[in-house]
């Protein structure tokens, strides 16, 4: 008896992964556009700068495997540059900046909960990511001080990494997209979609916690054929 029911269930579960799979598409694409970055960070007594977010971009590929009609898995490969700025705050260091270009190489995966008509659909993502800094370009004004004048200089500058730095990162992300068919194999979609790190990358230090969260919007265009 046991034997017939383990058959009967068996026999029932590959029959929905038949229609699972029949109906399921895969679907490849470019995406580029343009993101926001703020740093979450602790002031640690630092009451002459003040931190805030700045513009940069996000390019790269994305594969999408529809199970069915209202529910797919997607995973990208985006080349992302996630920036902020720092100012100096004090009256005769206003003009001293430092602009931080971070650029990373990111893979989020996201459950895609899709709704509507069969030309336009909207589309609901979460799932997480991993991320790896790729590099820091740092552009920015900074000074020297003698007994009678403070100078100032600009820079532009590829900083070196050390150990205290952290460049593995992972977080959550989530958003909201709008896709549109063009044809039978052509779409377009616009996703907006918001990355929150988990991961500080900035290590502690025994004298000092520092921790850096980055926090990136990111705003995209995506080309798609599929299959």
């Amino acid at each position: 008896m046991n034997g017939n029911l383990l058959l009967k269930w068996s026999v029932a579960m590959a029959l929905c992964c038949s229609v699972l799979m029949a109906e399921a598409q895969w679907s490849v694409g470019l995406k580029g556009g343009w993101d926001y970055t703020t740093i979450t960070r602790s002031n640690a007594d630092r009451i002459d700068e003040s931190y805030s977010g700045f513009s940069g971009y996000d390019a790269g590929i994305q594969a999408r495997y529809g199970f069915n009609e209202w529910f797919a898995l997607r995973a990208d490969l985006s080349f992302m540059r996630r920036s902020h700025r720092m100012d100096r705050n004090l009256n005769y260091l206003d003009p001293v900046f430092t602009n931080h270009h971070n650029y990373y190489l990111m893979l989020p995966v996201l459950a895609d909960f899709s709704f509507g008509g069969e030309i336009v659909r909207g589309h609901a993502y979460a799932g997480g990511y991993m991320g790896y800094w790729l590099r820091e370009r740092r552009v920015g004004k900074t000074y020297w001080m003698t007994d009678y004048y403070v100078y100032f200089n600009d820079f532009n500058e590829v900083r070196e990494f050390t150990s205290e730095d952290a460049r593995f990162c992972a977080g959550l992300i989530g958003g909201i997209g709008l896709s549109f068919k063009l044809d039978d194999h052509f779409n377009v979609n616009l996703d907006a979609l918001y990355y929150y790190d988990l991961v500080s990358h900035r290590r502690s230090s025994p004298h000092l916690r520092d921790p850096r969260y980055l926090n990136t919007l990111s705003v995209t265009v995506g080309v798609n054929y599929q299959f």
